[in-house]
Parts: C-alpha cells; sequence; structure tokens
C-alpha cells in the first residue's frame, strides 16, 4: 500500500528512494552478481526454445531473456543505439556481444553505476555516461534505437521522458520499450504512449512470462538478498527483487501491476 501511495502521489520521493537503492546495490555487491535490476522474461512454459546462451551468462537467464524479448523485433546491424536507464550494464552488454550493434550507449543517473559499468566492461562501441531521463543530453535525431526496460515507473515526469525519446531518435528509428504499470493506470499509460506521436508496430502484455520467470528464478534472487543486504533491510529489498516481503518462502509478485511490451518507430 505504501508503495501505491509513493508511486500515486509523491513520484519525486519515489525517484530518490530508487535511487539510494540502486546506489546501494553498487556498493554491497562485492563479487559483482547483480548486474541485472529487472524481474525476467520466460516463455519456457508456452513451449519456447530456451535462449541459446554462453555458459558464464546462465546464472543471469532470465533477466537477459527479457532483454532479447524487447531486442529482437529488429535488426541491429549497424545501428547506433541509447538504452536510458542501463543500470549496472548487464544488459548493454548482452546487447552487444548477442545483437552486435555499431555503438551502443547506456545512461544512468547512478553515478556509482556508471563507474561501476565502465571498470566492469571493456567491449569496443560500448560507453556508458551519467544522465536524466527526463533531460538527455544529445543531439535530436542521433539513435537508430532507444531502449528503456523496467525503469520508467520511477520517472517523476514520464511526458518529458517521452519527448527527449523521440526527440533524439533519427527517422524510421525504433523505442523498444517495457515496462509495468499498476492496473488503474495502463489505460492513462498507454494514452501517454499514443502522444509521442510514434508508430505503434507492436504491443503486447507479458505479465504472466514476467511472473514465471520470477518464480524460476526466486531462489537466485532470495540469496543474493540474504548475502549482501543487511537483516534490517530484507523486506525492503525482498519487496524491491519482487519478492512478498510477507511471504517465507519469498514468493514472486508484482502488487497488482501488469507489465507490458512495445515496439514503436519515428516516421
Amino acid at each position: 500500500m505504501l508503495n501505491k501511495l509513493l508511486f500515486h502521489n509523491f513520484p519525486n520521493i519515489k525517484s530518490w528512494l530508487t535511487r539510494l537503492q540502486y546506489e546501494m546495490v553498487s556498493t554491497i555487491d562485492r563479487d559483482k552478481n547483480a548486474i541485472f535490476m529487472n524481474f525476467g522474461y520466460t516463455a519456457h512454459h508456452q513451449g519456447q526454445e530456451p535462449l541459446p546462451l554462453k555458459a558464464e551468462d546462465e546464472i543471469h537467464r532470465y533477466p537477459m531473456q527479457l532483454y532479447h524479448h524487447v531486442a529482437k523485433a529488429i535488426d541491429w546491424s549497424g545501428r547506433d543505439a541509447l538504452e536510458v536507464s542501463s543500470g549496472r550494464g548487464g544488459g548493454a552488454s548482452f546487447i552487444m556481444r548477442y545483437f552486435k550493434p555499431r555503438s551502443y550507449i547506456g545512461v544512468d543517473f547512478s553515478s556509482r553505476a556508471i563507474e561501476f559499468c565502465r571498470n566492469q566492461y571493456k567491449l569496443d562501441g560500448l560507453k556508458f555516461h551519467h544522465g536524466n531521463a527526463e533531460a538527455l543530453n544529445f543531439p535530436d535525431n542521433s539513435f537508430d534505437v532507444v531502449m528503456n526496460v523496467e525503469a520508467s515507473l520511477y520517472y517523476p515526469n514520464i511526458t518529458k521522458f517521452f519527448e527527449h525519446v523521440k526527440r533524439v531518435l533519427k527517422p524510421n528509428g525504433y523505442f523498444l520499450y517495457t515496462d509495468l504499470r499498476y492496473e488503474e493506470k495502463i489505460q492513462i499509460w498507454h494514452a501517454q504512449l499514443k502522444a509521442m506521436g510514434l508508430k505503434l508496430i507492436k504491443e503486447e502484455d507479458i505479465t504472466e512470462n514476467v511472473l514465471k520467470a520470477m518464480e524460476l528464478d526466486r531462489e537466485r534472487r532470495i540469496q543474493l538478498v540474504k548475502k549482501y543486504v543487511p537483516a534490517i533491510l530484507h523486506k525492503q529489498f525482498y519487496h524491491f527483487a519482487g519478492l512478498s516481503p510477507d511471504s517465507p518462502n519469498g514468493l514472486p509478485h508484482l502488487d497488482n501491476r501488469r507489465y507490458w511490451y512495445f515496439v514503436m518507430q519515428k516516421e
């Protein structure tokens, strides 16, 4: 209930608290295990073959599968891409290694996350910059692709973010976007997306796929919280990781939110 209250009525406070959580993750993750911050995706239970991954990536299967599901809609070869709210860079590294765009820039508001990424990832064409999703510091028509994965729910002013996405996209460029919203806010959210003036190529409710991934990845998430987070903060970080803090087994939940995926194009 408190989480919903903050989202609906005090977005600036919610954004600030989220920033503190991300900064704390950068401080406590000594073994560099928390390089993804999303809830994950799977369609194994629907008959889809598992995504082929390199052995060292297997531990991050479900968060990587979310990035793959979002990214697979387009051909990345020769494209310049921007990821807004790139976090600890796991998704940026995955896209560079598996989809091979010409260049990829990750932007995040956490200075510690950016410092971590610059030290962690040494791939040609991959760069990281400190920045604000609502004030992107790039020229008009700069990118062929803009990605945003499970981050915009924390932005105080989503309209400003959408305006910048449209501005920095090149003509015919793609906005690849996935996130979640409380059920009563879905209609408003879709209207905000429509107001961007981009062509909607695809939209998909992937809530069940995300919940299934959270269930399959539950033990790893529980162990990360227990290993790195002080006991007094377990309840807060269980919720942050999509696990019910009031369940002894940390059952996954989305707090009555629906998770959607969009492919949009600037004409």
